[in-house]
Formats: structure tokens, C-alpha cells, sequence
């Protein structure tokens, strides 16, 4: 018996997670796929749940909207926001509740007139939106790095607390910064470059204007809560060096960016999560974030 399954992400990194699956799932065949939306056919049952994912389950093929109005309660994705579903279906998914361990039915409206039908498990981790669409609100922000920390300050509840001290490696021009500084975070920015005016006027930011590889244990007079990046390295080059800083520091969280650009990086993905655990890190996970292009968050936990 044929088993079928989903995956939605963000279609700059769609030949990535294919890249993943064929090294994860090598039973899998890609069936039909539109950007952003995919579907897979397996020979036999398997979990799902690619890391290059924003979400994945099981897939019941396409249904009329007929079949879609029979149902009890459902969420309505929409693959591009243009497309103009039927007034029933979005009330239906409006009016549809899903608590965290139960089964979330999701109508995929992939185009105008054509719906699938999936199924996954909500987790704790997941945005509480239909497709896993970002909830952030959209505004004026120095860089894109704001979305992102944003976005993993909400989906792990990151449990940061009032002027706690960040260390943010690659701060510039401040995307980032201007999110922890929100929090009404204590934020060290280590960047050669500049940052944005608006960022510097805040009385909670210190611009160490130097490469963070320039650091050592001589640069810190107190603790630091929190290691942050966003740097556009490869995760060799940043897993070194936050490994380097945890021999003079002891953060009890992590918020890493990493760039994953190249098929052979995701290989590095699961021996860099077992390693923050033997560094006594209790919960290290990965997430495709919604604002994500070729890159992953990497989030542990003391």
C-alpha cells in the first residue's frame, strides 16, 4: 500500500530539503509539486519530518470543495496570498481550534480551484497559524535578522529574562539588536561594520566594533545570558567559534542562524546538535523558521 505525504517550505530551499530526503528517505519518490508546496509517495509508513521543512505530515491527495466543506473543523493554507478561497472554507478554518499533541487537518489551497488535503501533529514548537505562516507583524526594521530571532523567540517561548545580557555576533546593521533590545535585553553587538544609527541611540547597546574572532575571555567583565548569531559563514566557521567562547562563558541559551547553502552542510546539522548536548545544553533543536531562505535556527538550552 502506497503512502503520500506533504511538505511545505519556502522554494529557495526546495532543492535542499529534496537533497535532505534523499539522504534521509531514500524510499521516497517526489510526486506532484508546485513552489513551496510538495508531495511524496513511499512504498511503506515512515515519520516525516524534514528539518528543511516549515511543516510536514501525510497527504490525502486533492478533494473537491464539496469534501472540504464536510469537514468538522480545518486550517486553510494558502499557497500564494492572491488566491481567493471560497467564503466557506475560510470561515471554516477560522472558526477551527487545535490544541498542542492533536492531529491539525490542513486544506492546502495550492491554486485557484485546487486543494489538498494533510494532517500533522501540532506541536509545542509550531506557530499556531495555518501552513506555519509567520505571525510576526511586518514593520520598518534595520534587516531581516529581526524576523528571524523574532520568529524563534516565539516558536521555543525563549525564556529571556529583563536585562539579561545578550552577546550577538554579527550584530550589524541590527535587525536582530532591535528585536532583544524589545525584550528589554542587555545587547553586546560584535561587528566590524556599522550599525544602524537608530540602534546605537539605545541606552541597552554596547557596539563592540571588532571581528568576533578577535574575542577572549579578557573582553568580558561580567556574564553573558545569551550567545546570538546571524553571520553569513558557513556552520563550521560559527560552531567553532561559539564552541571557542563557551571555554570562557557560560550562556545558558543559544540562538544560532545557520547558513545552509551548501548540500554538505546538512550533513554537519545532527553531529552539531549532539555536540551542544555533551556541552551540557539539555534542549538543542533545530526549526525551519517561516522568514528562512538557505539557513536553519539552532536553539539550546541549559
Amino acid at each position: 500500500m502506497s503512502h503520500f505525504y506533504f511538505a511545505l517550505t519556502n522554494p529557495e530551499v526546495e532543492q535542499l530539503l529534496k537533497k535532505e530526503l534523499s539522504v534521509s528517505h531514500p524510499n521516497f519518490k517526489l510526486s506532484y509539486s508546485r513552489p513551496g508546496f510538495l508531495t511524496f509517495k513511499a512504498e511503506s509508513a515512515s515519520a516525516f519530518s524534514p528539518w528543511m521543512a516549515r511543516i510536514s505530515g501525510h497527504c490525502f491527495g486533492k478533494k473537491t470543495i464539496v469534501e472540504l466543506e464536510a469537514l468538522p473543523k480545518a486550517w486553510l493554507w494558502k499557497r500564494d496570498d492572491s488566491f481567493t478561497p471560497p467564503e466557506s472554507l475560510s470561515r471554516l478554518s477560522d472558526n477551527s481550534l487545535f490544541k498542542i499533541g492533536e492531529k491539525v487537518t490542513l486544506i492546502m489551497m495550492v491554486g485557484e480551484n485546487e486543494y489538498w488535503l494533510g494532517e500533522y501533529i501540532l506541536k509545542k514548537t509550531h506557530f499556531q497559524t495555518p501552513g506555519e505562516v509567520s505571525s510576526i507583524e511586518k514593520k520598518e526594521v534595520p534587516s531581516r535578522a529581526y524576523y528571524k530571532i523574532a520568529e524563534a523567540y516565539e516558536a521555543f517561548d525563549l525564556p529571556m529574562d529583563f536585562e539579561e545580557k545578550v552577546l550577538e555576533l554579527g550584530s550589524a546593521p541590527g535587525g536582530a539588536s532591535l528585536f532583544l533590545l524589545d525584550q528589554e535585553l542587555k545587547v553586546f553587538g560584535v561587528d566590524p561594520a556599522d550599525m544602524d544609527r537608530s540602534i546605537l541611540a539605545k541606552r541597552n547597546f554596547k557596539h563592540i566594533k571588532k571581528p568576533f574572532e578577535n574575542l577572549n575571555a579578557e573582553n568580558f567583565q561580567e556574564d553573558i545570558d545569551w550567545i546570538v548569531s546571524d553571520v553569513n559563514l558557513p556552520p563550521s566557521v560559527v560552531i567553532k567559534e561559539v564552541e571557542r567562547f563557551l571555554t570562557f562563558l557560560e550562556p545558558r541559551g543559544l540562538v544560532l542562524t545557520l547558513k545552509i547553502n551548501q548540500d554538505r552542510y546538512l550533513r554537519m546539522l545532527k553531529p552539531i546538535v549532539e555536540s551542544f548536548k555533551k556541552k551540557g545544553f539539555t534542549q538543542v533543536e533545530l526549526k525551519y523558521l517561516p522568514s528562512h531562505r538557505q539557513e536553519i535556527a539552532l536553539i539550546a538550552l541549559r
